[in-house]
């Protein structure tokens, strides 16, 4: 099996629990947590100014704004944008959130989402005050006016706002599924405990490639 994000984390005791339990095939045993549907939708969560940050290390990052992530989110940038504009070519729906902090205005530069992956005119904007992107929004009302069975989730943070919503969106009934390289975090352990727990429990996580492969039928 190839490398997981997660496997330098794990025991040996970790590893035989989850071939036993059967988590690295099927996913979670209470539900389906594995493939898409018919219907997907991309919903790329909180890319935005302000936790994005200069491409400079993120210990310097920070000193500019503490929720920057610099270099950290400027590499899983290189994956997301040409992940987006796959998307945007087989015909899926885009959909973005933005949170707005208390102290930000939402008109303020900082939380715009970046340049690189500005929304289209038809694309929708969330405008959110808490980590999912379902609480205190209207989404579940979007996504099933759009006929929406299955969400691909991308951004930031993965231990934060994506793992969120992405807990939400699987317990409201749509299929998730997770883009490997296109979320980040400012702590890799973070990071990389959470894309275990989204793929033991909650989603589809997987390879970008092979998110492609799914997205355009060849799997």
């Amino acid at each position: 099996m190839p490398e997981r994000p997660w496997d330098s984390l794990l025991s040996d005791r970790d590893r035989e629990v989850i071939e036993a339990a059967g988590y690295d095939e099927a996913g979670a045993s209470n539900w389906d947590t594995r493939g898409v549907g018919d219907r997907p939708m991309l919903l790329v969560v909180d890319v935005q100014r302000v936790t994005v940050g200069a491409d400079v290390p993120i210990t310097e990052a920070v000193e500019e704004s503490r929720i920057a992530m610099g270099e950290v989110a400027h590499r899983a940038l290189e994956h997301l944008v040409p992940f987006v504009e796959f998307v945007r070519e087989q015909g899926i729906p885009v959909a973005h959130t933005r949170v707005v902090p208390p102290a930000y205005d939402p008109d303020d530069p900082e939380v715009q989402i970046v340049d690189a992956l500005a929304p289209l005119d038809d694309e929708p904007v969330v405008d959110k005050r808490y980590a999912s992107a379902f609480f205190g929004t209207d989404l579940v009302s979007r996504l099933v006016r759009a006929d929406v069975d299955t969400l691909v989730v991308v951004g930031d943070t993965t231990s934060g706002c994506l793992r969120a919503t992405v807990v939400d969106a699987q317990q409201f009934g749509f299929k998730v599924v997770v883009p490997e390289e296109c979320v980040f975090d400012r702590v890799d352990l973070s990071h990389r405990a959470s894309l275990l727990d989204m793929w033991m429990k909650y989603a589809d996580v997987r390879p970008t490639s092979e998110v492609r492969e799914l997205l355009a039928g060849e799997s």
